[in-house]
């Protein structure tokens, strides 16, 4: 017999772990969120052009080098890490 256990939020939908497990799940769901929602200082940029981007990318990497505390930091890398993948994206089409 098996057990299945699935976790519940308030309000009662059962939640699937999409990242099977991962040890990395946590950094995997923040990069997700700010993904669909960047960060308010992109807005000063046109992150759907190479130029605009890499204008991000070193903002956000002299920002996680700056950082002072364990969550400044951690921030910074899902910034960083979000737009490295746009960045990817980019060169990919």
């Amino acid at each position: 017999m098996e057990i299945i256990t699935i976790k519940k939020h308030g309000s009662g939908d059962a939640e699937r772990d999409i990242y099977n497990g991962s040890p990395d799940a946590e950094f995997m769901e923040m990069c997700h969120n700010w993904d669909m929602n960047p960060p308010e200082t992109w807005k000063n940029y046109d992150a759907t052009t190479e130029a605009g981007i890499k204008k991000i990318i070193e903002m956000e990497f002299r920002e996680l080098m700056e950082g002072k505390t364990k969550t400044d930091i951690k921030m910074n890398i899902y910034h960083l890490s979000v737009a490295l993948l746009r960045y990817w994206r980019i060169l990919k089409k």
